[in-house]
């Protein structure tokens, strides 16, 4: 394997700065561009969680008693918050991770302010009780229904691609479903954890203890996760992790979303509208550097127009200008982290071994400076290789080659994964043919990504990717527990179906049925 003396000293760095961490009081915040330290938050002490557990109980209890206008209020409240502070978010989330500030502003934040909106305006609407109809045959005077009702204490756990926009979007369906929040953010942008902290003890003033949040390494994750009185956890990571963590709940019968990797695939037919497809491959791709678990991640194109498509993508891709986020002009910044940095050499090393052809970009070739990675973008490429078959984190684009639409749809469902899934087709009806046997819980037509950023879609996937959802109307009513209810006015003395039996009872639940008529014999205790 061919791997850089850089690579390997920046590897090193990071195995040796994870150990540490373990051990430290503080976690270390690193300019990703620079590798120059940024700042260090305390790390939350292990035996504070119980405490903080139910302080969150005590606080939710009190949350849920207010009507939803006044949930609404100190919702409009974070808005505010956010918005007045937006450029300091901003500059601490490209700070920290790496992205450009217009991505920072866009996404993390503008997602955010979104999906505040969203459950502002319908948040009552998608809680309300819901009427069921009650069947003639219990007679008169009831009625029944599904109330939404909180779950009570929910463990957000965050990633790091984006450490605010992925923090805030369960944090604030958990809100405005009743619950407390106790957030573990991700500990590779600590400083952007430490936001979240500021942002909520500001809008939440009136409400102490509604959200906290604990700082430190991952594992802090699960201890919170699997502490006693969480009713909920909303997991957004790793496939493996989610795994692990999957397991830990399982003998607490703990009910969770979990959010977790994808191998997301597009497919561009013979017919597709070339340079918009080229765009949208691109910017689907290497946007936040590509590292967004719901990128595009490998392609298959239609060998009739495979060699046209490839050019434009190559030629878009070598116009990308790289930099940190301090270059406005930049469009793709540095990998967030070196342990990133890692996993793509492996991943295109194995792909180069096999015979896969660089079209442009390759190997980094100065880690010292910084961790950027030039967008890559490979060509013969089979389904042998790693980045055909795991989740690539970073800018690499392997492109492959397919005769038909079948060939593409069996080669797309590969994967054990199934969160996203994109078709650029000329054609809306055979466009809509490949989307629906797709094994995805998105899919895009001549689009790329945009269903994550429109609030009122449920997000979240199939196969490995994940379990449950959120966003919308469906995200929002998982946080809170179904209380199916029926009620009577209470105005007659009994029920038909009440005590006493009797013969003539037994003959109508008969007949109600269609059953052959019943044939009665005096019981014993009658014959006595």
């Amino acid at each position: 394997m061919v791997v850089s003396s850089n690579t390997e000293a920046r590897r090193s760095q990071a195995e040796t700065d994870l150990a540490n961490q373990q051990h430290s009081s503080v976690l270390t915040a690193y300019d990703p561009a620079t590798g120059q330290t940024i700042g260090t938050v305390a790390i939350t002490p292990e035996n504070r969680i119980p405490e903080m557990v139910a302080r969150a109980r005590a606080a939710q209890q009190r949350w849920a008693a207010l009507s939803f206008a006044e949930r609404a209020s100190a919702l409009t409240n974070l808005r505010s918050v956010i918005v007045r502070r937006s450029n300091e978010i901003a500059e601490t989330i490209s700070r920290g991770m790496g992205k450009p500030l217009v991505e920072a502003l866009a996404h993390d934040i503008g997602l955010t302010l979104d999906e505040v909106d969203e459950a502002i305006e319908h948040g009552a609407e998608y809680l309300a009780d819901e009427p069921v109809a009650v069947p003639a045959k219990f007679g008169t005077g009831k009625r029944a229904l599904i109330r939404r009702v909180p779950r009570g204490v929910v463990c957000v756990i965050s990633p790091w691609n984006y450490p605010f926009g992925l923090g805030m979007g369960p944090l604030i369906s958990a809100l405005v479903g009743g619950n407390a929040v106790i957030l573990k953010p991700t500990s590779a942008a600590p400083l952007v954890g430490l936001m979240i902290e500021q942002v909520c003890q500001e809008a939440f003033r009136q409400y102490p203890d509604l959200v906290q949040v604990v700082h430190g390494p991952g594992r802090l994750g699960s201890v919170i996760a699997t502490a006693d009185g969480v009713d909920f956890v909303a997991f957004t990571g790793s496939t493996k992790v989610g795994r692990q963590l999957e397991s830990a709940l399982a003998p607490l019968l703990r009910p969770a979303l979990l959010e977790l990797g994808g191998s997301d695939p597009a497919i561009v037919t013979d017919d597709a509208n070339l340079e918009r497809a080229a765009n949208g491959v691109v910017w689907g791709r290497f946007s936040n550097n590509g590292q967004i678990c719901e990128a595009v991640k490998r392609v298959y194109v239609e060998r009739a127009v495979a060699e046209p498509f490839i050019r434009s993508v190559v030629a878009k891709t070598q116009a990308l200008r790289v930099g940190p986020y301090t270059d406005h002009t930049a469009d793709v910044g540095p990998l967030a982290n070196a342990r990133g940095m890692q996993t793509l050499t492996e991943q295109l090393q194995d792909a180069i071994d096999r015979g896969a052809k660089v079209e442009t970009g390759g190997f980094p070739k100065d880690t010292t400076k910084g961790l950027f990675w030039p967008p890559t973008v490979l060509t013969n490429v089979t389904s042998s290789m790693r980045i055909m078959n795991e989740e690539v984190f970073g800018p690499i684009l392997p492109i492959c080659i397919v005769a038909d639409d079948e060939e593409a749809i069996t080669e797309a469902n590969r994967s054990e994964s199934g969160l996203g899934a994109y078709v650029f087709c000329g054609n809306p009806t055979r466009a809509e043919r490949i989307a629906n046997r797709l094994q995805a819980g998105t899919v895009d037509i001549n689009e790329t990504v945009v269903h994550y950023v429109i609030a009122a879609l449920p997000f979240g996937g199939v196969k490995a990717s994940g379990i449950n959802r959120y966003h919308g109307k469906v995200g929002l009513q998982l946080f809170t527990n179904i209380k199916s209810m029926v009620i009577s006015d209470g105005k007659l003395d009994t029920e038909a179906y009440w005590f006493p039996y009797s013969d003539a009872g037994l003959k109508a639940v008969a007949n109600s049925l269609g059953a052959a008529r019943v044939e009665t014999t005096p019981s014993a205790a009658h014959s006595a």
